[in-house]
Order: C-alpha cells, then sequence, then structure tokens
C-alpha cells in the first residue's frame, strides 16, 4: 500500500531585507505509513510546523514534492482535504460561545450531521463541559476542542501539533488511547508533532526526526531507539573512594571501553557484557555491590541525533557544531550535528521559529 503522504526534497526559503535569508527547509524528506501513529520530531526551528502549513496548503514552497493518498498537493488539495482533520499552532475560537455550539456551527458549515457533534465530544472528554463557554476552558480544554473539531469530519488522516499541550497526565493519557484507537481500530492515520518525547515513545508506531530542515533518521520508534543507543553499565561500589581506582582498572584491561565517575558510580560503556566488568574488577581486587544494565530513551537518542545534548563542561552556542557519535550498526561512526537555532522569520510564515 503507497505510503498517505509522501514529501521529497522540500524547501522553503524565508528572505528578509537586510538579514541572512533562512532555510526553514532544506530538501526534507517524509514518509507516514497508513493506519499508523506517526511522530514529527525536532528542535525549535527544525521545520515542523512550516511543514505541516506546507502540507496544508498554508504556505507555499520554494521546490519539492508533495503528495496525498497519492494526490499532488497543493494543487489537487480540493480533493482530499474532505479526508483530512488537522489541528496546527494555536486554534481560534469565538470565546463566548459554547463548546458544543462552536461545534455545531463548525458542523453546519462542513455539512456534517450534527450527531457528530456528541460522538466527538464523547470522545475528547469534554461531554461535561459542552454547556460552558470558551472562554472559560483551560488551556488543555481548548486543546480537546481543537481535536474534536478536526474529528468531526471522520477524516482518514488526522495532522496535530502539539496535541497534549495544556493537557494534565490524565488528558495526555486519553488522548494516548484516543489516538491509538483511530489508528489501530478505525485505520485512521495519525500524525503527531510534539516536544513530549517520552509520551512520543509511548504513542506513535513510528518516527520522523529532523533537525534545520532536513530529515535524520526514520522508522520505527523501537528500532531508531535500538540502533542509535547502545547499553552502558551503572557500577556502584561499598566505598566510593574506590571509583578511580576502578575506572583505572577497566580501562586498562581494555583501553576501548569507557568508564566515566559520576558522582557516587562509575558509568560503563563499551564494555563486552557485564560479567566481564565483574571479573576485571574482582581480578584487581575490588568488589562492587550494585551492578545495573542501562539502556537510552527516545529524549536520550533525540538529542544526541539533533546535536543538543548537554556536552560536560561546555555550553552549546547558537551556530555552533557538535561532534555527536552515532552508533550505526556494529560500527560508530562521528557525524557533525548542527544544534537548533531558534530563528523567527518575518511576518505569520515565521511561527515555527517560536516553538
Amino acid at each position: 500500500m503507497p505510503p498517505i503522504i509522501e514529501i521529497s526534497g522540500l524547501r522553503k526559503t524565508y528572505r528578509r531585507s537586510f538579514r541572512q535569508p533562512h532555510n526553514a527547509l532544506d530538501g526534507l524528506d517524509l514518509e507516514v505509513a497508513a493506519g499508523q501513529v506517526h511522530g514529527f520530531l525536532g528542535p525549535n526551528g527544525s521545520g515542523k510546523t512550516t511543514t505541516l502549513r506546507a502540507l496544508l496548503g498554508l504556505i507555499r514552497v520554494d521546490g519539492g514534492t508533495m503528495r496525498v493518498f497519492g494526490q499532488e498537493v497543493p494543487q489537487r488539495l480540493p480533493e482530499v482535504v474532505g479526508r483530512i482533520g488537522a489541528v496546527v499552532e494555536s486554534p481560534q475560537f469565538f470565546k463566548h460561545f459554547s463548546g458544543r455550539l462552536t461545534l455545531q456551527l463548525l458542523a453546519d458549515s462542513a455539512g456534517v450531521p450534527r450527531d457528530r457533534v456528541e460522538a466527538v465530544l464523547e470522545q475528547t472528554g469534554l461531554r461535561d463541559a459542552a454547556k460552558a463557554s470558551v472562554k472559560g476552558y483551560s488551556l488543555g480544554m481548548r486543546q480537546r476542542l481543537a481535536v474534536a473539531q478536526a474529528l468531526l469530519k471522520q477524516p482518514e488522516l488526522l495532522i496535530l501539533d502539539e496535541p497534549a499541550n495544556g493537557l494534565d497526565p490524565a488528558g495526555i493519557h486519553h488522548m494516548r488511547e484516543l489516538l491509538q484507537w483511530l489508528a489501530h481500530e478505525q485505520g485512521v492515520t495519525v500524525v503527531v508533532s510534539s516536544h513530549l518525547l517520552s509520551e512520543v515513545q509511548q504513542l506513535c508506531d513510528s518516527m520522523t526526526i529532523v533537525s534545520r530542515g532536513r530529515r535524520i533518521v526514520d522508522g520505527s520508534v523501537a528500532e531508531i531507539i535500538a540502533g542509535h543507543s547502545g547499553a552502558s553499565l551503572s557500577v556502584r561500589f561499598p566505598d566510593e573512594a574506590s571509583l578511580p581506582e576502578a575506572a583505572a582498572a577497566l580501562v586498562e584491561a581494555k583501553p576501548e571501553v569507557g568508564a566515566v565517575v559520576e558522582r557516587d558510580r562509575l558509568v560503563v560503556s563499551g564494555a563486552p557484557e557485564a560479567a566481564w566488568v565483574t571479573r576485571t574488577l574482582a581480578d584487581a581486587g575490588i568488589y562492587l555491590s550494585e551492578l545495573v544494565t542501562q539502556t537510552k530513551n527516545l529524549e536520550s537518542v533525540f538529542l544526541e541525533l539533533t546535536g543538543t545534548a548537554p556536552q560536560p563542561g561546555q555550553t552549546v552556542q547558537i551556530g555552533q557544531s557538535v561532534a555527536v557519535p552515532l552508533t550505526q550498526g556494529p560500527a560508530e561512526v562521528s557525524v557533525m550535528v548542527e544544534p537548533t537555532v531558534d530563528v523567527v522569520p518575518e511576518g505569520a510564515e515565521g511561527a515555527e521559529g517560536q516553538r
């Protein structure tokens, strides 16, 4: 089955008077398969919202191709827009209208039966607050209302920019279950742009990580984490004074092993196995009290891939390149990754730089 979304070589440059042009999108590629929850991740200013706005025909691009349901957009967007529901950036509503009236008016304008209003109010958890005016809604309730309006048309493709914005833990859990139900039970393809990496790890089936307008990596969430997160060992000792001696013993036995003292523990990387660590230390007359295998989560992988991971003893400055070790199969390579730059292009089209 062909991808629901196909983007190839997408380019967008904001040109500003007396200032250097800003390449918001620099040859971006993106594919989203049907019936999945797909995460779209990147640092502030990486081009996420710009991409979504271009895909929905809200801004023009300078190059590249985009297809949705096999149709080229924006040229043939009118043919597929009825199958798309979207929430991009901060939604705006008439604050004196109730939540129910807001959705009823939107349903009438789109030719959607009004019984869909009650259905989406129930799905998004707004049933009991439907009579209240929107001006009294919290940020999380307004976000739920935005998702409700996107669901009115029973879309086949749902695009959500920060859907968990303002939600409490219970609301985030509810939203996660709703989106997974839509994708896995109803066949809706869901694209989620979010900064909540722990939530993306639980929510999404696949993801694309971008930085400075380019795709860095894509694939299933589990495969990306597994492919870029070598396990390390956390080792503790009865006497903390043993830490430097233990580190020296491990490095002397195998120079390619990394052993770093962190407060009351030793973090070991590159060891063949945990048993090798215990055996090597025992041979040196050093005995440990705890050994725990640590694997990286999506947040750690994201920080490394985008060059935004904190470096010991230094602060990453805007425009500074950071050498980031990436593991690709059995070999380890060092890739230069530029860190995020928060650039605010002039005009309404530059909202991505504020994210």
